[in-house]
């Protein structure tokens, strides 16, 4: 059997924003490609995600 260290629930929260993140991420690029914007407004889109991130990243550690 594997170890349980107590990071379950880390790990769960990790995945979990992984999944968000990567929600909003195609979300926006469908919202790009439907309003044929696509350069320079992925920056943009990267952007937002990483500034979005941190701040989470940061206080769920």
């Amino acid at each position: 059997m594997g170890q349980n260290n107590g990071n379950n629930g880390e790990e769960s929260r990790k995945k979990a924003l992984h999944g968000v993140m990567g929600g909003i991420f195609l979300i926006g690029l469908a919202i790009l490609f439907y309003f044929n914007a696509l350069w320079p407004w992925i920056l943009a889109l990267l952007g937002i995600l990483a500034i979005g991130a941190a701040p989470i990243r940061y206080y769920s550690s």
